[in-house]
């Protein structure tokens, strides 16, 4: 039977993929916990070598030979002293896998085989060329370079490109698309009567060159630094300070074109670029998300590389060439880092403030302390007291010289859900029988004694603990074994009683029965004591009255003082650990063994790995992002993932060409704009043709625009536009989205905890995370938002009040059109406008809400 059971086990195919799947996890479950990093039996169960050499009581593996493993024996129970694990004995299947294991030689995959030529070939891993633009057919078409490989395309297939789209929808296009915002009708006209052939680049040019385009797409990015003005917290708002810093350094850079591989290496090290005063703000891409930094790892590897090496975390990454080895060399690098304020104030200035903020701390301890100090005095007198309140309690008497709200507190106790120590079970079950009031005060006296009993328990606990701590009540970083606690059942009860947490019990008061802590106490203090306690409270009061408000600072990193490689861990849990990860850059990324990182954290090489010319994925990515936002989707649609699970380019040698073309521009990101822009392709209409949209129905092909709906930002900014209510401020502190708010929406506050509800409805990306791409929605609450919306009735309103001047309801009329599209009304639309009259507001309500100005073509 057992040799079936083996043979069958080993029968299953690759021995790695059998380790991982069958032998992995049941070591990590079973015995990993004690044979990792605590080596129990001199044991250490991280890699087939140190099977080999095993513990104290000898090797642990013979490879071949099952029944002569100690690894097998213990599992099967057999050893006359070993049986593992202590707390029972494995499945019948597990024990036959872990045997089969070894029977087939022990295969551990210490690391992942070397990244192999044929994952290297994959497309997004090879270097950049910059190809030639292919011939075509109709040359005359053609207005850059970009055109010959769409037109290549389409000519394949035997399709046309749409007719080239009106001169009103191209500047509306483009408007959009550069600053988030529609043309004026000013701007317009002037396009429409310039008829040289520059007229359009001068658009984009005058575009570019506004301070609205680095709002535009700062927001852009910010979707993808997973930017908000608030913590991650499920329980209170929690704001940053000083947040927007960092939202107004991504618009200044965009503005300021900033060089797309200083940008983002201004972000994982600005603080260690040359001229870091200009640079260190982009550390806020980390500063802001302090909470998890594996985090860290994800935002950049997909925001920079398009990689989802966060998906090597417990295993090595099932389809593309990313071990999990390199998953923890990074890991290390943002390990090694920490989360520091730098000041934008005087040296003097931020001492000052620092010495007045310390003292209110220490003040506010102090005040602490007493308050915590005269709590624990009054909770043992209390308890002292405990067999006259359960009495009071049980009999429902009054008072009687105990006090009312203590009495109420016992009552509500005794009466509460099931508690999570048995140390009430007696007098509950005398209850039940309704026992004669001598047991009752019987065990009341047993009940009184042990709380008596726990509080000195714990009084012993904390000194011990205090003399680990070295003498002071500082928080450290130490181990659980280093600190000594309560067993369990007489710490649930010590909590219940005493503790400021009460745990899973829901009352009416704060803490436990006997807790009476700040605000509470005052009652039972008198004399002397009570006037202590004002006397604090009334120092701390003023010394706060007298602090200055907090100078400003940048949310930065910094490189920690002892930076320190990460182990793997195994299977992602903490507490398995495996081998060292060097923090270095991504195996697939170097042409060899990737070199440790020398200096510091490593986070300055690790920027310049990654905005490294040589590096295949940065350039292709970012204009990949840039294409993305001109044309509704990416050349590769999953912006995120260049990786296997990710789509494939529909226009490989055009995206290699807009690689290429970035990194000969310098990096400029306004350069891309331009070559986009001034192509023929982008100036397509949005027109439909059945033979080609039989052909490529999803415009994989580009043969015409793609409609798309304003995202929630620039619908908002164009209501206030329109209605001549947009406050064109640029940067500072972010602003709730209340309907009196007149500035644009990138700069209203961000909520991880609780999203603004326009900005939900209409689609806005969960700050939580990063975000590659918005995903629009169509549901009826969006469309109700326009019938019933105060922020809309609002602007129509103003809108309505700005054509009040203008003679006769036909001109009112022409105005309405011209403000909102751009454009005169037809004669049909003039005729239902007209049945409009005296109901402007609403008019001009219904014209907000139309398809034209919801949409651009």
């Amino acid at each position: 039977m057992w040799c079936f059971v083996l043979l069958l086990a080993a029968s299953s195919g690759d021995p790695r993929e059998f380790f991982e799947t069958k032998v992995r996890p049941v070591l990590a479950k079973n015995c990993f916990t004690c044979h990792t990093a605590t080596r129990m039996g001199g044991l250490e169960m991280v890699s087939r070598e140190a099977l080999l050499k095993g513990g104290a009581s000898g090797p642990a593996i013979v490879p071949g030979e099952p029944d002569r493993s100690l690894l097998v024996q213990a599992v099967r129970y057999g050893h006359e002293k070993l049986k593992m694990p202590p707390t029972g004995k494995l499945a019948e299947a597990e024990i036959a896998d872990l045997a089969a294991w070894v029977k087939s030689g022990a295969v551990w995959p210490e690391a992942p085989a070397g990244i192999t030529p044929q994952q290297r070939a994959f497309w997004s891993l090879r270097p950049v060329r910059k190809p030639e633009p292919p011939r075509v057919n109709n040359r005359s078409w053609l207005k850059a370079p970009i055109d010959s490989f769409i037109l290549a395309g389409l000519e394949a297939k035997g399709l046309k490109p749409a007719a080239a789209a009106d001169r009103r929808l191209l500047i509306r296009r483009a408007s959009y698309d550069l600053i988030g915002l529609p043309p004026t009708p000013d701007e317009i006209d002037a396009f429409l009567k310039d008829r040289s052939p520059s007229a359009f680049a001068k658009v984009v040019d005058r575009l570019l060159a506004s301070p609205h385009y680095g709002e535009r797409w700062g927001r852009h990015w910010l979707d993808i630094a997973r930017y908000s003005d608030d913590k991650l917290n499920s329980t209170m708002e929690e704001p940053v300070p000083n947040a927007f810093r960092y939202r107004d350094w991504v618009i200044e850079a965009f503005n300021q074109d900033m060089p797309y591989d200083r940008f983002v290496k201004a972000q994982i090290a600005g603080d260690l670029l040359p001229d870091s005063d200009k640079h260190i703000a982009g550390l806020g891409f980390y500063a802001l998300r302090p909470e998890f930094q594996d985090d860290r790892v994800d935002a950049t590897t997909r925001g920079f590389l398009g990689l989802t090496v966060a998906c090597a975390e417990c295993h090595d990454h099932k389809y593309d060439p990313i071990p999990t080895k390199d998953y923890y060399s990074l890991l290390g690098v943002f390990t090694s880092t920490e989360n520091k304020e730098f000041p934008l104030a005087a040296k003097e200035v931020v001492e000052d403030y620092q010495k007045r903020k310390k003292e209110i701390e220490e003040r506010e301890n102090a005040l602490k302390e007493y308050v915590q100090a005269q709590g624990t005095q009054l909770g043992e007198i209390l308890a002292a007291r405990t067999v006259e309140y359960l009495m009071a309690a049980r009999e429902g008497t009054g008072p009687g010289g105990l006090d009312a709200e203590t009495l109420d507190r016992w009552r509500k106790y005794l009466a509460g859900s099931p508690k999570e120590h048995p140390y009430l079970k007696p007098w509950e079950e005398l209850v039940a029988r309704g026992a004669p009031e001598a047991e009752f005060r019987k065990a009341a006296g047993e009940f009184q004694g042990l709380v008596l009993a726990v509080v000195k328990e714990k009084k012993a606990v904390d000194e011990q603990n205090l003399i680990r701590l070295g003498g002071s009540k500082e928080r450290r970083v130490l181990s659980n074994a280093d600190l000594v606690s309560l067993e369990r059942d007489k710490y649930f009860l010590w909590r219940d009683l005493f503790s400021e947490q009460r745990g899973n019990l829901s009352f009416t008061f704060r803490g436990g029965v006997l807790y009476y802590g700040d605000k509470q106490i005052d009652r039972f203090l008198n004399g002397e004591w009570k006037a202590h306690l004002e006397s604090l409270r009334a120092e701390v009061e003023s010394l706060k009255k007298a602090l200055p408000e907090q100078y400003p600072f940048l949310n930065v990193i910094r490189d920690a003082a002892k930076p320190a490689n990460q182990r793997i861990h195994i299977r992602g849990s903490r507490d398995n650990l495996g081998e060292e990860a060097p923090r270095r850059f991504l195996s697939a990324l170097s042409k060899a063994e990737p070199p440790p990182f020398a200096n510091g954290s490593g986070r300055l090489e690790l920027a310049e790995a990654i905005a490294g010319a040589e590096n295949p994925l940065t350039a292709r990515v970012m204009a990949n992002r840039i294409w993305q936002h001109h044309f509704g989707q990416g050349i590769v649609r999953t912006p995120s993932n260049f990786g296997q699970l990710g789509d494939r380019p529909d226009h490989p040698e055009l995206l290699d060409y807009l690689a290429a073309r970035l990194v000969e521009s310098g990096w400029s990101v306004k350069a891309m704009h331009r070559e986009i822009l001034l192509s023929a392709t982008y100036a397509l209409s949005a027109g439909v043709s059945p033979a080609n949209t039989a052909v490529d129905p999803d415009n994989r092909l580009y043969w015409r625009a793609n409609r798309r709906r304003l995202d929630v930002e620039s619908l908002r900014d164009s209501l206030l536009l329109v209605a001549g209510n947009l406050d064109p401020a640029i940067g500072g502190p972010a602003a709730r989205l209340t309907d009196d708010n007149r500035r644009r929406a990138v700069y209203g506050y961000v909520s991880r905890r609780r999203l603004d509800p326009m900005l939900a409805l209409f689609d806005f990306p969960n700050p939580a995370s990063t975000s590659e791409k918005r995903i629009p929605t169509d549901v009826p609450l969006q469309r109700l938002f326009f019938l019933n919306s105060g922020f809309v009735a609002r602007q129509a309103e103003a809108l309505a009040r700005r054509v009040d001047s203008e003679p006769g309801e036909q001109a009112k009329i022409r105005g309405l059109y011209r403000l909102v599209f751009g454009r005169r009304p037809t004669p049909d639309e003039m005729r239902l406008g007209l049945q409009f009259q005296g109901a402007r507001n609403r008019y001009a309500q219904v014209l907000l809400a139309s398809n034209e100005f919801l949409f651009v073509n």
